[in-house]
């Protein structure tokens, strides 16, 4: 499988470092919160903020490149 931008975000590992795009926020992925209907891809991750615990969409955030 391909993976492209659109689902690039969908099977993310527990740790990896993201940003929210709207607000520049940024998070740690926690695990997945929702699964899509294939069982395997995310629709939404839990997320550790500055500010606490937080519900994003997949869709909603992108991983920085990592030096």
């Amino acid at each position: 499988m391909n993976t492209t931008t659109k689902n690039a975000n969908r099977r993310l590992q527990p740790g990896t470092q993201v940003v929210f795009k709207t607000d520049g926020e940024p998070g740690r992925v926690v695990e997945v919160s929702t699964f899509r209907r294939n069982g395997i891809d995310a629709w939404s991750y839990l997320i550790e903020t500055a500010y606490g615990r937080e519900i994003w969409d997949a869709g909603d955030l992108f991983v920085p490149e990592q030096d």
